[in-house]
């Protein structure tokens, strides 16, 4: 079974580059287009028509031009069981496509829940006589705050299926310091304690491209603190969110990569796919509209790293 990881670095270098576009549903601002044959559809149905479409659009304008994309769960979960169907229906359509597929889920508990939940995005889940897999995302983003021990089940499940994990290790947010700049006794902030972390358990998952499948959730608002954390953890994947709508430039995720110019995946969503003025523009031009902006997003992104 391929390491996640090397699926990855075979995938940026097709594709020619390391971004990866978000797919947040905010029914508010999708083009009327997407519900114009909603008269004989209940409520739920047209959430999740309306949410699957809107992605399959994106997805058949962007698939030749990005090595993979992401889901936000909460996007999708803020419209209960018609949008979580939808999102698993448009996971399901971006890995037809050949897209790889992140969820970025921010899960974790204590062990047997952790191994809950990633049983149902990266794993099997056991239903009567039969293992099946649910969302069957390719990675997803986990939460390490509950311990050492609650990220065991992720990793299992990575070794078991050529799946993939983000860990947080210093997010994009403002916030983000008030817990991970917290320094332990020895004055260490708890951000490099956590690379240490994702460093160790990652060491079981390196493929043969160099690349652990265990990686580091690591945003472009903190430059000189992913520059310390490249240094930590030479091996993991950085995914970088960050760029775009929360302020980060091409030029602030450069201490994301490592020499080679691999190691990180560049995110963002809002700019891709929610900054056109027209609502009432047709499938067709909205679809041309993300594909041009994904464009500009490649050609920057592209431009710093040579």
């Amino acid at each position: 079974m391929q390491n996640f990881a090397d699926k990855l670095i075979e995938a940026i270098k097709e594709k020619g580059n390391p971004c990866i576009i978000g797919l947040d549903p905010r029914m508010e601002l999708i083009p009327q287009a997407f519900f114009s044959e909603s008269e004989d559809k209940t409520k739920n149905e047209l959430i999740e028509d309306s949410i699957f479409e809107w992605a399959e659009c994106i997805i058949d304008k962007i698939k030749d031009l990005v090595p993979a994309v992401k889901f936000q769960s909460a996007f999708y979960e803020q419209y209960g069981v018609p949008g979580m169907w939808a999102m698993k229906r448009a996971i399901s359509y971006a890995k037809s496509a050949g897209l790889l597929v992140v969820v970025d889920a921010k899960r974790n508990d204590i062990g047997s829940t952790a191994e809950a939940y990633a049983n149902a995005f990266i794993g099997r889940t056991k239903i009567i006589d039969t293992e099946d897999p649910i969302f069957d995302a390719d990675c997803v983003t986990v939460s390490p705050f509950l311990g050492r021990d609650s990220l065991i089940p992720f990793v299992d499940a990575c070794k078991k299926y050529g799946k993939g994990i983000f860990i947080l290790v210093k997010t994009s947010n403002p916030g983000s310091g008030d817990f991970q700049d917290i320094k332990n006794e020895q004055g260490e902030p708890l951000y490099t304690v956590l690379a240490k972390i994702v460093a160790e358990l990652g060491n079981d998952l390196v493929g043969t491209h160099g690349y652990s499948s265990v990686g580091a959730v690591v945003g472009a608002t903190h430059p000189e603190e992913a520059q310390i954390l490249r240094t930590m953890m030479p091996k993991a994947f950085f995914l970088v969110p960050g760029y775009g709508a929360q302020g980060g430039t091409a030029s602030d995720t450069l201490p994301c990569f490592n020499a080679d110019h691999m190691g990180a995946l560049v995110h963002s969503a809002r700019n891709i796919t929610f900054t056109h003025a027209d609502q009432n523009i047709s499938k067709n031009e909205y679809g041309y509209f993300v594909r041009e902006n994904v464009e500009k997003m490649v050609a920057d992104v592209t431009a710093v790293l040579k």
